[in-house]
């Protein structure tokens, strides 16, 4: 295994650069790059065949048999590997237990064409990095197609890769504005659905395979442009006072539905 031997110090450019990737989205967008944190999403990364920049790692990781591990695989790989101290792992860090390891990582270039066959989830202003993670994962879970991020939050937050537990790396997600997906997906023969309150559909009504359902921001709901262009509205039936779902709740429910009619 290869890997400086001089430990880099907090203001190192490296880690002053991973430190920037964990919180500025102008950075990530400027750069093309993205921040991991943690032993599980490096390992999930180096098995999906993501493009790694970079690992930072603390000196007692590669004592450990799964860091060893780990760092011989990224060896392997040719990923340049370097040790830094405590503080500069801290300080490059997004979480307060960065576990040993904080990688730097290019992010794919996914494409509509890129998708697959199950339900996309066209995500319209979504703001809470939580739901997107927990979309990203439901939809891989349950063979969904992939995403599209039209506005909103960052996919590549921090809070969204560790959220969405490795399947980030896997699943095409897309970022495209709105009109542009909703026209790009229509012409790839997907019938487009919004999912929101008073709709005339509930799910098990709407034909779910081949299409795609726009889940609206958290506060204002699906955009009137997708309301415009969607075939239907769908609704989830609710016996509660509740008035609305979580989106990602919501989410999963509409690609749990979909796979149950694909089977």
């Amino acid at each position: 295994m290869s890997s400086h031997e001089a430990p880099l110090g907090p203001k190192h450019r490296l880690v002053q650069q991973a430190r920037l990737l964990a919180r500025e989205r102008r950075e990530r967008e400027a750069a093309g790059l993205a921040h991991m944190e943690g032993v599980r999403l490096v390992e999930e990364a180096l098995a999906a065949g993501v493009e790694v920049a970079y690992l930072l790692y603390s000196p007692d990781l590669a004592e450990r048999p799964r860091g060893a591990e780990l760092l011989r695989a990224a060896s392997a790989r040719g990923v340049p590997l370097y040790r830094a101290t405590p503080e500069a792992l801290e300080r490059a860090a997004d979480t307060q237990t960065p576990q040993g390891v904080v990688g730097v990582f290019r992010p794919r270039p996914w494409a509509l064409d890129d998708l697959g066959p199950g339900l996309v989830l066209v995500l319209d202003n979504l703001q809470d990095p939580g739901n997107l993670g927990t979309v990203v994962r439901t939809l891989e879970a349950l063979g969904g197609g992939g995403a599209v991020v039209a506005g909103g939050v960052d996919p590549y937050n921090p809070k969204v890769v560790r959220g969405a537990m490795g399947s980030l790396f896997r699943l095409p997600v897309v970022k495209l504005g709105l009109d542009a997906a909703l026209r790009g997906l229509r012409a790839r023969g997907r019938r487009i659905y919004v999912a929101d309150a008073g709709g005339a559909l509930s799910p098990w009504e709407a034909t779910l395979t081949r299409a795609a359902v726009v889940i609206g921001n958290e506060g204002a709901g699906p955009s009137p442009l997708a309301r415009q262009e969607a075939d239907g509205v769908v609704s989830i039936p609710m016996v509660g006072p509740t008035e609305s779902l979580n989106a990602g709740v919501a989410a999963a429910l509409m690609v749990y539905e979909a796979l149950r009619q694909q089977a």
